[in-house]
Parts: C-alpha cells; structure tokens; sequence
C-alpha cells in the first residue's frame, strides 16, 4: 500500500514539474514577443518615412521646372503680375458700377455714361468682321464690320450717342475727325477753359463709367510718338497705387480679359492698369493688361462727355 502511494505521488511531482516550462513559455514568449513586433514595425515606418524624403525624378524634374519658371515671372513686374491679376479674376468681364453722386448733373452724367457704354456693348456684341486700322472709317453697325483705329471709334460713339459733346470737342480742334492728339489737347484745355459738354477727370479714382480716357507716347527724350483714346466701361477697381481699369477701344491686340480673341484686332472690351504717383495722385504709368511691362513715357487725360 505505502509503495504504491509512493509511486503515485512520483508520477504526480513528475507530471507538475514537466508542466512547468509549458506554463512559463508562453509567459515569456508574450512578454517579449509584442515589444520585438512593434519595435520592427517602428523600425520599417521609419525607413518608409526616410524613403519618402528622398526626391524621385520626376520630383526634381517639377522641381526645376518650377524654378525656372519664377525665374521667367521675375522679369514682370510683381505689382502688375500679382496684385493686379488676383483683382482682374475677381472683375465680371462687363461690370458697370453706378455712379455714387447725387442731383440732377449726377442723372444727366449718369444717363449719358450708360447710354455711352450699353451701345459699346452693342457694337463688340454684332462683330462679324473686326480689325484695327489706322485711319480706318469703317463703322457699320448693322452688317457688325468694323475696320477702326481708336480715335475714329470713339468718334462714332460719340456722334451717336452724344453729338453736342462731339460737336464741341470738333469746334475746339478744328479737326473734322479728331485723333487722340486733338482728345489729348482738348482735355488738357479743359482746366483753363471749361466746357459746358466736358467736364475734366483730375485723378483716376475718380473716373466713372462712360468717361474718355486719353494716353499721348512719348520717347526717350520726351518726344510725342503717337496716342490712345479708350471709354471707360466700369468703375476702376484700386489696389495701393495700382488701378484696373475696364476700358473699350479699337487696338492692335488685346489687353487681359478681353472680349477680342487672341491675336486678334479691333474693337473690344478689355482690362488694363493705371499706376499713380502716391503724392500726386497722378497717372504715372500704364501697362497695357496684367502681366505686361509698366511704361512709364506716357502722358494721360481724362474727361467726362455731358449733357445740358
């Protein structure tokens, strides 16, 4: 009896002590099997992340792609590249701002300028057949052919729409069909001898829908070149020193947001930019749409066509 108990409680102690080591390693496979899995798992998020710094070609292709075209954009100038652009975006391609003065002068200013600028969006809307020509007297409405240079457009907006004030500016230049000389030295005039059909425009703030504005080239030397005469079709939108002015005229090229296609001349509505002196409030210079280079060898007059 007693060695039977004795054998059966060796088996026993035998069993228990080979038990033992099952229970233990799973301990310590759990204990050190996680830490050795997620320290690896660190490990190859780590390479990943080196990996990814790392530029590929066609990252450093873009890369120098990108370069140089900053280094092409530096040669425009920033205000009119950058500042000008993030305005123009924002401008409805024919916005007409109503003027903010008061009294009946303001009804008459206000009734003759929309008269002005809805028949310009008459004569850009009927284009057929447009060019830019100079000395070209081609104005018909009614087939949308139009074969202008500037001044002779303005002209003919003018005899139509307001002919004492065409009438007046013809009287005083003696020309029968004025250029932008004969705009130019007439609105300068104005400030010594005012007119009852004209009223002069003394800073670009102040410009209004409808109004004449009046560009005279010079060279190097100061020397006239040639001149511009454009309608003002909106409000100029002011960033800092720097308006946009939405104008209509018959050109060579367009400017930015033009209603002309590119390459193409003629008569259109487009966008172009004023710069003022800070301490005169003065045009000092324009650029013919965003983007372009400042020109700084130009005289500028504006006026405002009227009724009595």
């Amino acid at each position: 009896m007693k060695q039977g108990f004795l054998t059966i409680s060796i088996i026993v102690a035998s069993l228990f002590w080979a038990t033992m080591p099952c229970l233990a390693k799973p301990i310590k496979h759990t204990a050190t099997a996680t830490p050795t899995a997620h320290h690896k798992y660190k490990s190859q998020h780590g390479k990943q992340g080196v990996t990814q710094k790392k530029p590929s070609a066609i990252a450093k292709q873009h890369k120098k792609h990108k370069k140089n075209a900053t280094i092409h954009k530096a040669k425009v100038p920033a205000r009119s590249r950058q500042r000008g652009q993030h305005a123009v975006t924002s401008i409805p391609a024919y916005a007409i701002r109503e003027s903010t003065n008061s009294g009946d002068s303001a009804w008459f200013i206000s009734s003759i300028s929309h008269r002005l600028v809805d028949f310009v969006h008459k004569t850009v809307s009927t284009v057929s057949y447009n060019a830019y020509k100079l000395g070209g007297e081609h104005f018909d409405i009614s087939r949308g052919i139009y074969i202008l240079d500037c001044s002779r457009y303005v002209d003919r907006l003018l005899q139509m729409v307001n002919p004492k004030a065409y009438s007046s500016l013809v009287s005083y230049t003696g020309a029968v069909t004025p250029t932008s000389q004969h705009y130019y030295e007439f609105f300068t005039g104005l400030a010594e001898d005012p007119n009852h059909f004209w009223h002069a425009v003394d800073e670009v703030e102040k410009l209004q829908p409808g109004d004449i504005l009046v560009f005279r080239y010079k060279n190097r030397r100061g020397g006239v070149t040639g001149g511009h005469v454009m309608i003002v079709m909106s409000k100029p939108i002011r960033d800092n020193n720097t308006f946009l002015v939405r104008i209509a005229d018959s050109a060579p090229t367009r400017h930015s947001q033009d209603t002309r296609q590119s390459h193409d001349s003629g008569i259109g509505i487009g966008t172009l930019l004023l710069k003022v002196n800070p301490v005169t409030h003065q045009p000092a210079a324009y650029a013919w749409g965003v983007g372009s280079y400042w020109n700084h060898r130009v005289d500028v007059v504006m006026a405002r066509p009227v009724d009595v």
